[in-house]
């Protein structure tokens, strides 16, 4: 996902069973679908999601700038 609207932390591990749930209840109550939603382990965030490496391009991006004045 290469632009999430809404970024959730918690301080709390998911089982498989509990994304699932979760992924359920948000699709029932919310109208968002597995397809709208990616969950990782934190440990895992940074190499997986495509947000988190963009960002981090980013922030390179602007640091390099930075310091080139």
């Amino acid at each position: 996902m290469l632009n999430p609207k809404t970024i959730i932390e918690l301080d709390y591990q998911f089982d498989n069973d509990q994304i699932d749930e979760l992924k359920k209840f948000l699709d029932k109550y919310y109208d968002i679908y597995d397809h709208d939603v990616a969950i990782y382990k934190a440990e895992d965030y940074a190499k997986q999601s495509y947000f988190a490496q963009n960002v981090f391009e980013e922030i390179q991006k602007e640091m390099a700038l930075e310091n080139s004045y």
